[in-house]
């Protein structure tokens, strides 16, 4: 299921600023189109979310199969959950860790969380989904590792709430719940069908499900996060990156919403070129590449002292009129710049450009305004 899902597809985006609207994802010479790579997922089930069931033991699939179809029920996520010791960055907390299924979870999640996509593709990952509240209490700033219980450890994918309030502190998949041993399900969040009384649905589960404490979840008011955020003068969304908004600076750079950052952007080691800050989603790709062309014997032919960077929040040209660079995601890197400057040929060695292919990175010196030191990415390989 998690390869099927993780195939990669095109997905336009578009930049609101200003009062207008254009395409976000174009290349250095604007005439050839970026297009991000997307995580495909299911559209989420229409459901309103309804209920928190809490079970004194864990349910059997039986129990599921039966409480799933009692009228009026469009989705049933079992949650199982745990209150464990876990150690973040600068701090550490006994916090209710929790696993779900990303696909029906989904649909009973506050709409903020349930529209951006990246959320879910993290947790399809096996990286954590952590509340901002968390966070804070364990000095999680960004992708670091948390360590769970007696040692496991696990990446943190993305900052995110799952209820109102929040069910738990941290989200993990179903084999990382394994690995911590969450035991089974002791909730279930049900989300109702479009014209079901939350009232009637209560009923019918209780009957459903014996000995069980029905709690409401509340509806969301407010789904914009954090209060701290910039104040918008452009959003730029898409199904990878999720919805990220900024403020356009005068200089021909933006300044994004830092949980967008926190949640994306982080920092990695790679062979040849040492530490790189790019988007969590390239790096494992990079890596790949650069370790390529390591083994075959071509580190030299990218200069780690000439290497102009990868996650920039920039304009293309550092020009709001033409769009935000692959860059300001942390998608796209510049090597060997002093000899491979913009509307010149450069010297890129070729099996340098087709290792990169073959890692899913195009680059910038097949555009009609060839910018050779630009590689980005533009599919995901497994």
């Amino acid at each position: 299921m998690r390869r099927r899902l993780l195939a990669a597809s095109v997905a336009l985006v578009a930049l609101v600023a200003c009062g207008g609207r254009q395409e976000v994802f174009l290349d250095d010479d604007g005439t050839d189109g970026e297009t991000p790579v997307a995580f495909e997922l299911p559209d989420p089930i229409p459901a309103s979310p309804a209920w928190v069931a809490s079970l004194s033991k864990p349910a059997s699939n039986d129990r599921l199969r039966k409480a799933s179809k009692t009228p009026g029920v469009a989705v049933l996520a079992p949650v199982s959950i745990k209150r464990i010791m876990v150690k973040g960055p600068e701090g550490k907390a006994r916090l209710r860790v929790a696993s779900v299924d990303p696909l029906p979870f989904r649909s009973v999640s506050p709409a903020s969380t349930r529209d951006a996509e990246f959320v879910w593709t993290a947790l399809m990952s096996d990286r954590a989904v952590i509340t901002f509240d968390a966070a804070k209490k364990l000095g999680v700033k960004g992708s670091e590792e948390l360590s769970i219980g007696s040692g496991s450890t696990i990446q943190v994918g993305a900052f995110a709430d799952n209820g109102i309030p929040n069910i738990a502190d941290v989200l993990v998949s179903p084999q990382v719940a394994r690995q911590v041993r969450l035991g089974g399900p002791r909730l279930l969040v049900v989300g109702a069908k479009s014209g079901t009384t939350i009232e009637s649905l209560g009923r019918d589960l209780r009957r459903r499900l014996p000995g069980a404490q029905l709690r409401r979840i509340r509806p969301e008011t407010n789904p914009t996060r954090p209060s701290s955020a910039p104040q918008p003068t452009g959003t730029v969304s898409g199904a990878t990156i999720g919805t990220m908004q900024f403020r356009i600076l005068q200089n021909g750079f933006i300044d994004p919403d830092p949980s967008w950052v926190a949640s994306n952007i982080t920092t990695g080691t790679v062979p040849i070129l040492g530490s790189v800050r790019c988007h969590r989603i390239m790096i494992p790709q990079l890596n790949s590449a650069l370790q390529e062309i390591s083994d075959a014997g071509l580190a030299s032919e990218i200069r780690s002292g000439d290497y102009a960077g990868c996650y920039v929040p920039r304009f293309i040209d550092r020009d709001p009129r033409r769009g935000l660079s692959m860059h300001a995601f942390g998608l796209a890197v510049d090597f060997n710049v002093s000899t491979n400057a913009l509307g010149t040929r450069g010297d890129m060695h070729p099996t340098v450009v087709q290792i990169f292919q073959k890692w899913g990175f195009a680059w910038g010196g097949y555009w009609s305004r060839p910018d050779p030191m630009h590689f980005e990415l533009a599919r995901i390989v497994r």
